[in-house]
């Protein structure tokens, strides 16, 4: 009885599951279908709940009491490329300890704005006012 119970449970997420594969399919999107389901990397985004943004920010805070001047052509936006001008650090252990998520990335403290950044491609991926 066990099993039968398992298998119509396992037949039943293969059937769901595929419904739900063909229906993101034909939504309409004009990606490849083997890129339907990116990771959040590969979208450019980090995301966090506001728990999570306090805990970096105050730890950020606490450590990088200076702010970084903003250039002028820069208009921080999820996605934008950081200048080279703007110099990157890691974000301190008590945030990556607490924010296991944000871990392999860096930070730029600019006026009131937190970036979140991609150290690879220099890319922001979340940004957190307080």
């Amino acid at each position: 009885m066990k099993n039968q119970i398992r298998d119509g449970a396992a037949a039943l997420f293969l059937l769901l599951a595929g419904l739900g594969v063909g229906a993101a399919a034909d939504n309409g999107s004009t990606m490849p279908k083997d890129r339907l389901f990116l990771t959040y990397a590969e979208q450019h985004r980090l995301f966090l709940n506001g728990a999570q943004e306090h805990a970096i920010f105050r730890s950020v805070s606490k450590q990088h009491g200076k702010k970084v001047a903003v250039p002028s052509e820069f208009e921080a936006e999820i996605g934008q490329v950081v200048p080279k001008s703007i110099t990157l650090h890691r974000l301190p252990s008590d945030a990556t300890n607490r924010v296991w998520a944000a871990k392999p990335y860096n930070y730029v403290m600019l006026q009131n704005q937190l970036l979140i950044v991609s150290p690879q491609d220099r890319k922001i991926v979340d940004i957190i006012t307080q």
